[in-house]
Formats: structure tokens, sequence, C-alpha cells
């Protein structure tokens, strides 16, 4: 199962959460108080690793044999409240995240290995600034990935936003099944997903639904890349919600609970390499 449909339906949004706590439901007009930002990773060492957070007393790796390994005394990169943690599914072997130095500045590497997992952070406090932006790059690209495609739902990079709504804007049929998803994680679990893909292929940015769940849309935010470069994004998150879930969820744009990160490689059997830097709202 490719990594998009697994971010709502295997278990992954308990490290969004605190035991008994809910998503936050603030809308996109609720912008006082404090900025809140993602972890930045070129504020972390270079050498720290980031184990899967069930696993984390594991040195092994199902994909690969070892995990990456720091410098002696470097801590995982979970073990700080607030951190990003990293999260896979069960029967899905995880990708290998550790902190790197690229050119002098800290970011964050992935390895793939017919495996697919991520990065997750929750958002303590609502966003200021409808702008999200982050650089990326991979050192290869899954050869059969296919937006929209079960078999073929690969990516080389993914960066996720993760929203809640108040249950009076869901339908129904919405509140019947993630009631029911609810339940089997323990936990509540997001109303929408935006997606955003860098891809060798062709595509544009139009919103896509995941072959998995029609609560995750995707869109290609990159494009035609190319192996080995860098390249910079900037999204206005409230536009691609609105445009994606405008018109299923009408009213104020909510604004994002969690923030993930990831890469996959499990439909195809890929293998390759992605970096991602700084993930900075605006």
């Amino acid at each position: 199962m490719g990594w998009g449909g697994t971010l709502l339906i295997g278990g992954v949004s308990a490290s969004i959460m605190r035991p008994g706590q809910g998503f936050a439901q603030a809308s996109s007009g609720e912008n006082e108080g404090p900025a809140v930002q993602p972890p930045r990773f070129s504020e972390q060492p270079a050498g720290r690793i980031v184990l899967p957070f069930d696993d984390s007393r594991s040195v092994s790796n199902s994909a690969s044999g070892n995990r990456l390994q720091g410098p002696p005394g470097a801590r995982n990169l979970g073990d700080e409240p607030g951190d990003w943690r990293h999260r896979h599914v069960r029967g899905i072997a995880p990708n290998r995240f550790g902190l790197i130095n690229d050119q002098g500045t800290v970011v964050l590497g992935v390895e793939v290995a017919a495996s697919a997992s991520a990065l997750i952070v929750r958002l303590g406090v609502p966003v200021r600034g409808r702008r999200l932006s982050w650089r990326w790059r991979a050192e290869g690209f899954p050869p059969l990935a296919a937006l929209g495609q079960r078999e073929r739902d690969d990516f080389a990079a993914r960066i996720y936003l993760m929203f809640d709504l108040p249950e009076h804007r869901l339908s129904l049929a919405d509140r019947v099944l993630l009631g029911g998803a609810s339940l089997l994680q323990g936990e509540r679990v997001p109303a929408a997903t935006l997606a955003y893909l860098l891809h060798a292929g062709a595509g544009d940015d139009r919103p896509v639904p995941s072959p998995f769940t029609d609560r995750v849309m995707m869109s290609v935010a990159r494009a035609g890349a190319v192996a080995g470069q860098w390249y910079h994004e900037e999204r206005d998150w409230q536009h691609d919600f609105q445009r994606a879930f405008g018109s299923r969820y009408p009213g104020p744009t909510p604004v994002p609970v969690a923030v993930a990160v990831g890469s996959d490689g499990d439909q195809t059997r890929a293998v390759f390499s992605a970096r991602f830097g700084d993930l900075v709202f605006s």
C-alpha cells in the first residue's frame, strides 16, 4: 500500500496527538498568538538519526540490515517533545532517515529501499501566514511512479499538511467514516490532507484524490524534476485547501494541525534517496 493512503488508515496519526487529545479546530482567521514553525533541520546537529517511533530500540532495518548511525553520543531526533517523529506502517519496511551536512547546511536525508514511511510533527498552536515554503531534492526517482494509480503510487518526496474540522462541517458519511477510523486507531484522525509531490514525470498541480482515500488530495508541486538538483517551493496552502476541498467543506479554511515529510518506493520496489530542507510558514 502506498504511503499516501496509510497516513489515514495505518495508525500514523498517533504521532500527531497526545493520548486523549484531539486535533485543534481553529479557523484560518484565528492567527493571534505566537507563530508556530515545524522544527528546523538546519538547527540540529548533523549525524542525528530518526528511528521509527514504535521500535526506537531496534538496531536493525528490514530494508537494509542496519540503521543510519550517528557519531558517538548522538541521540535520536525524536527524543525531545515537539520533535519530528518517524512513523511507519506494520507490514511495510520503513525508510532510513538521518540529518546530514549538505554543503554547510544540515538537511534531512531519507534512503528508500522498497520502503515507505514519514516524519510527522504536530503543530501545537495555529500557524500564522498562509504560505508554506521548503526545498527538496531527489537522488533518484521511482521509475514507474504514476499519479492516481494504486500499484504505482510511489514518489521520491512528499510534503503533507493535515487538517481537522468541527463535526458540524462534516457530512454524516464523513462523520461515520472518521468515527470508525478513529475507533480503530484509538485517536481522532484528520479530516483532510494536502499532499505535495516531487515528480520526475509530467504533471500539473491540479489536485487529484489519492487512490487509497479521497481525504488525501495530491498535487504535483514540481514536475519534470532532475536527480541531484535542489528545488525551492512556495505554496499558498489556504488557496490549495479551497481548491482541493472547498466544495466538500464550504466555509472558512481550517489551519494545518500537523505536517509530515516522506518518501515511498514500496509499490514499485524502487531504491533511491532524497533530501528535505526546512519547512517554513510565512
